[in-house]
């Protein structure tokens, strides 16, 4: 579990008012397991809970994936549930339950190949389609090739953030716009406050724009950029990213799959993504093989080229590790300062308006902004938003699966789920890599907390 930072202890103590009466004198434990996705938001949130009201809440870690964080629950073995997809007739537990919709977040396209030297490649979902469903199988394939033609080729030269905890995301809305999305961290989102993020022209030596820092831990800048120039995005003066425009030379190297070998709810969303933007034959379930088209027999017939990877941690660091490899994982697994300084990147995917768009809390939102959320909590994603520019198409929510019957340990999983929706992601998420919950979204999302222990 990741040491909590100060700021966040703040933010948990500010809370205590609004916990259920007496839970600081009547401390319980309530433990949890399940979806790798949002390992790196709950062990913070897990502790910064904990430290304001003397409970001891736990999550797994890792988690064990979203069948596992099903089956524990089913079975009583845990108070809570963790799951990122929908949890079937044969999944569900005998007793009383809900889903808690209380987080959400992008899941990246993650690519590490060393070939093109920090470029990002803005992949559309048909190429997706056939990198993971095993038809495209070199670096250089003529579909990779037009995607990376219709959008600029923008390589980051900075490997190694100069300020740990700060990293950036570059994204071109359209031929001479950049949109530059900054994420600090709670430890340095405090230290960093008042102070700017600077876009700045390093051929022309200019300050191109700033954004001053304040409580949000992503920090978006927009801005006309000339494509013949170099840029570097800076943090309190120090800069975390240099980008400009390179010829891409695309290497005649074998493309490396890593798919989840576990049950997995970011397989199901990410398979999720693929039926509904590219591909009918693909099948929305938890595990990758039984999901991609051609099933089983299809995986084990590309032999070495396609690896499996338990949780996110190990499928990201897998990738990070391996030049030539291409996954899919939660962003905040990509964006951590030691993966990335081994060169594992996120690419700009093409959303259903036609742009390439890269991996941001915000740009998660305004996808998330086009779904429904039904009465028994469950959200469902609208693909087809043709004219939602801005929206971050590959995105994953996450359920706290909780039960309604009273009992000690539900009365802290229902503050623990409130607590989460309405001041703990507002405050926290962004900066962890996660995108809170708004609107009518946090609404349901509060409205199913309620109901667990109310029966």
């Amino acid at each position: 579990m990741q040491k909590l930072r100060k700021p966040i202890v703040a933010i948990a103590l500010a809370l205590v008012g609004s916990l259920s009466t007496g839970t600081i004198a009547l401390a319980e434990s309530a433990s949890g397991s399940g979806a790798t996705f949002p390992q790196n938001f709950l062990a913070s949130a897990t502790v910064a809970f904990n430290s304001a009201t003397g409970h001891n809440v736990t999550y797994a870690n890792p988690g064990g994936g979203s069948s596992k964080g099903k089956s524990d629950f089913k079975a009583g073995l845990t108070d809570f549930g963790g799951s990122d997809s929908a949890v079937t007739t044969t999944q569900a537990a005998s007793f009383d339950w809900v889903y808690v919709p209380y987080v959400a977040g992008s899941i990246a396209v993650a690519y590490r190949l060393d070939e093109i030297k920090g470029t990002t490649l803005s992949l559309s979902p048909a190429t997706i389609n056939g990198i993971f469903g095993g038809t495209i199988t070199k670096w250089n394939d003529a579909s990779i090739v037009n995607d990376m033609k219709t959008n600029p080729a923008w390589a980051n030269s900075q490997k190694k953030s100069g300020l740990k905890g700060a990293s950036s995301v570059w994204s071109t809305p359209s031929l001479n716009t950049t949109l530059v999305t900054v994420t600090l961290i709670p430890s340095v989102l405090k230290s960093s406050k008042g102070k700017t993020v600077e876009l700045y022209n390093e051929t022309k030596k200019k300050s191109v724009k700033t954004a001053k820092i304040g409580t949000k831990g992503q920090i978006a800048v927009t801005a006309g950029v000339d494509i013949a120039n170099t840029y570097s995005v800076k943090v309190a003066g120090k800069t975390v990213g240099k980008y400009a425009v390179t010829a891409v030379n695309l290497p005649d190297k074998a493309i490396t799959v890593v798919f989840r070998s576990d049950g997995s709810g970011t397989t199901n969303n990410f398979c999720n993504f693929m039926r509904n933007a590219a591909n009918s034959d693909w099948v929305i379930n938890d595990a990758f093989t039984s999901c991609v088209p051609g099933g089983s027999a299809k995986v084990a017939s590309f032999g070495s080229t396609f690896q499996g990877q338990s949780g996110s941690a190990n499928l990201s660091n897998y990738v990070a590790n391996t030049n030539g490899t291409i996954g899919y994982t939660e962003v905040s697994f990509v964006t951590d300062a030691t993966r990335a300084a081994k060169g594992i990147q996120s690419a700009n995917v093409k959303n259903a308006a036609g742009k390439f768009v890269g991996p941001t809390a915000a740009a998660a939102s305004a996808f998330i902004s086009g779904a429904s959320v039904d009465a028994t909590g469950f959200v469902t994603f609208n693909f087809k938003q043709a004219t939602n520019t801005a929206a971050y198409p590959v995105v994953a929510m996450t359920y706290l699966l909780g039960k309604t019957a009273k009992s000690a340990k539900s009365a802290i999983v229902s503050d623990f789920a409130t607590w989460m929706l309405s001041t703990y992601a507002p405050a926290s998420a962004d900066s962890l890599g996660y995108a809170p919950l708004t609107g009518a979204m946090r609404t349901a999302g509060l409205a199913q907390a309620k109901k667990i222990n109310s029966k």
